[in-house]
């Protein structure tokens, strides 16, 4: 009984300074001692720290220390003030207990002020809640978090949320959503889904070659994601078992996953994540889910953002091309590879034939959305591999890695024969347009990026020296040492 209230009562403090207090006069009287000049702020701070760590029965071994040491002082020093030297020790034991008791008793009843927060907290429903009965209450009843998980949610949602904000490469940025949700949300699967370029379909950009790990793939025109899409709603298999209106207009589904829920951030769905093979189920782990998605939502959201920005940064305004600077620092690298790999790497050079011309008969106007169609046709001729580029004015070039001179000049001539067969179109007027060529292969060994540059640019002034709308190659190219200027 009495190892039990020692071991509960904070108040057990209290027979500390009863027994400490005499103990200390009684020793300073029996060896005539005094008591030392201690401070009391030095006395009082391990106290305090161990008694914030939470471990009561180490505040009571430190108030032992303590008080112990102030009678070793009582002790070995003396002094003429006799029985004071002692009163004062045992004043220092009773003013250090008691202060420790206060200071604990205070650190318990913040820490049960806490998780009472917490559970009113999470008995609160969310604002889109309001006004809506049809919430099973399996649903509430996972929303209701234990007072004890509380402090250890903020903490984690505190630290995965630091983690998702300073991450702004997307490529990145989803192996941890999949690591920390794995982790805090204690499953086994994590899939994240995000919008295809067209915006018509959902893709996981983490996909593995296993098939098996996608059982479970979004349909966005029917079942269980089309809902979660409609109803920008975080929903879980229990409320599909337990909800007839849900099983009944969701039973297209094969596999219903533990959750799926909705990531929106700014009013924009940007995708789903969805949670299966949960190890262990935890009343806290709906709430849980919704939060890191919203946190997950607008990481992803900042991601996006900031990569729309550098590709701003790497591309032409006008025709969605790499830009000159892009350009040159992808070809430095296309180079290095092509000489160690030893593979052939080849350049497409072009100019639109009388451009000035055109410009003065038809406008600028008119001129900005010929280029804009012509950087269409060359993404449309040149393979997927090639570093397409607005080198600047009228002018466009392409890098095409595994090509040699050949097959380089064949693309070049296709894309000339398309160019001058397409009809141009400016506030409602046609236009014909043609442009020169010029091809150049990388030669390897000491040749430099610039070198490879002027090659193929010295084939281009050939081609418009030559009678434009053609295509010259490096290797049979003609010698012309005049640039026509226009």
């Amino acid at each position: 009984m009495i190892r039990a209230l020692l071991n509960t009562k904070p108040w057990r403090l209290v027979v500390l300074i009863g027994t400490l207090a005499p103990l200390a006069v009684v020793c300073g009287i029996r060896w005539e001692g005094t008591g030392g000049a201690v401070s009391l702020a030095s006395l009082l701070l391990p106290v305090t720290l161990v008694a914030l760590s939470g471990q009561l029965r180490w505040s009571l071994v430190a108030s032992c220390v303590v008080s112990t040491a102030i009678v070793i002082e009582a002790f070995y020093s003396g002094g003429p003030d006799g029985g004071a030297g002692y009163r004062f020790a045992a004043a220092l034991v009773f003013i250090v207990t008691t202060l420790t008791l206060l200071v604990t008793t205070a650190v318990q009843v913040l820490r049960t002020a806490i998780a009472d927060s917490g559970a009113s907290l999470t008995s609160l429903p969310d604002l889109d809640e309001c006004g809506q009965g049809n919430r099973s209450t399996a649903s509430v009843k996972m929303e209701q978090d234990t007072p004890d998980e509380f402090p250890v949610l903020l903490e984690t949602l505190e630290d995965i949320g630091h983690r998702i904000s300073m991450n702004l490469d997307l490529d990145t940025l989803l192996p941890a959503i999949v690591s920390t949700a794995t982790a805090s949300l204690n499953c086994d699967q994590c899939r994240v889904y995000l919008w295809d370029r067209t915006g018509t379909s959902l893709v996981n950009p983490l996909r593995t070659a296993s098939a098996a790990i996608d059982r479970f793939v979004p349909n966005v025109d029917d079942g269980l994601a089309a809902w979660v899409i409609r109803e920008r709603e975080l929903i879980t298999a229990e409320q599909v078992a337990t909800e007839r209106l849900l099983s009944a207009g969701l039973s297209d589904d094969d596999y219903v996953p533990h959750a799926v829920a909705p990531l929106t951030a700014g009013g924009d769905l940007l995708g789903l994540i969805v949670i299966d093979e949960l190890r262990q189920p935890s009343s806290s782990f709906r709430r849980m889910l919704d939060t890191l998605a919203n946190i997950y939502a607008l990481g992803i959201k900042n991601a996006q953002l900031f990569r729309r920005v550098e590709e701003m940064a790497l591309r032409d305004g006008l025709t969605g091309l790499y830009n000159h600077t892009t350009f040159q620092r992808e070809l430095r690298s296309l180079v290095r590879k092509s000489s160690v790999n030893e593979t052939p790497l080849s350049l497409i050079m072009s100019d639109v034939d009388y451009f000035k011309s055109f410009n003065d008969d038809y406008g600028h106007q008119a001129g900005d959305d010929v280029l804009r169609e012509l950087a269409q046709l060359w993404k449309a001729v040149m393979p997927d591999c090639s570093i397409l580029a607005r080198y600047g004015g009228e002018e466009f070039i392409a890098a095409i890695p595994g090509r040699d001179e050949d097959r380089a000049a064949e693309l070049a001539e296709i894309l000339r024969s398309t160019i001058e067969q397409h009809p141009f179109l400016s506030n409602g007027r046609e236009m014909r347009v043609t442009a020169s060529f010029g091809v150049a292969e990388f030669a390897g060994g000491t040749q430099s990026t610039d070198d490879f540059v002027r090659v193929a640019d010295q084939c281009l002034y050939s081609a418009k020296a030559s009678g434009r709308n053609r295509v010259v190659r490096h290797s049979v190219r003609p010698v012309i040492s005049l640039r026509s200027t226009s």
